[in-house]
């Protein structure tokens, strides 16, 4: 794992932990199932990491050689840049199912310094760290934010404030599985506001665990720009592959 020498005492002390909980019960590989590790060494063998030289420098989708890909052309979006840390395939998917859909929350620190490897790769300078937020309704039947855990801990982590209270999804919009990018863009527009007097004049860097085609991430800078924040800066684990040109 990334060093974590300027991290926040809350962070160490989610490690010891964590620790402590795998030392009492032994965890299961979120990958692959094998005992005694949370995210073993033959499933972080089989990770797909984006060459970010290689990708668009804006949504940063992987293998198009040099340039701005043809979706954000057509349809650039309202966030500065988008990285993203690997492909979302194999265990890297499962393992980020497991935090997703089955409260497996020890994943967090873990998927987390994924991020913070991401954004030290970059020369970005944020202000402070937001989730993509959840409808209520959808909150409600999860019982959690995954991405707002994300990124709670990747604040701890590279010490920058975060708050729940600056975005805030006010349509209960569809699910985005099976729409293409056109119906994406247009199932979340208008469904986010963010709060002017936390955001207005700030860098804001945004967390969410996996972008398709950005729309989501998109829809979030655009409340966030009416609400005065400066560059919006986002970060996700993992991308999927589809370039969709619609």
């Amino acid at each position: 794992m990334a060093a974590s020498q300027g991290a926040s005492p809350a962070y160490h002390l989610q490690q010891v932990f964590w620790r402590m909980i795998d030392w009492l019960y032994p965890p299961h590989c979120a990958g692959c199932g094998r005992l005694n590790d949370r995210w073993c060494a033959d499933c972080k063998g089989q990770l797909l990491p984006i060459d970010h030289n290689k990708s668009c420098p804006i949504c940063d989708y992987p293998s198009i050689g040099h340039g701005v890909c043809p979706d954000c052309s057509k349809n650039k979006p309202h966030f500065t840049a988008l990285r993203s840390y690997a492909i979302y395939t194999g265990p890297f998917r499962n393992t980020i199912h497991r935090l997703k859909y089955h409260s497996d929350f020890g994943l967090a620190e873990i998927l987390a310094d994924y991020l913070a490897q991401l954004l030290e790769k970059t020369d970005w300078q944020p202000d402070l760290v937001l989730a993509v937020p959840l409808s209520a309704g959808r909150q409600h039947q999860r019982g959690y934010n995954q991405s707002a855990i994300l990124a709670q801990t990747l604040a701890w982590q590279i010490r920058l404030p975060y708050t729940s209270g600056a975005i805030s999804r006010v349509v209960e919009t569809n699910s985005q599985v099976g729409l293409d990018g056109f119906q994406r863009r247009r199932n979340v527009e208008h469904a986010f506001r963010a709060e002017q007097k936390i955001c207005s004049q700030k860098n804001v860097l945004i967390i969410d665990d996996v972008a398709t085609t950005g729309a989501t991430l998109s829809a979030c800078a655009q409340a966030l720009r009416h609400a005065g924040a400066g560059q919006i800066l986002a970060l996700t684990l993992a991308r999927a592959i589809h370039l969709d040109l619609s």
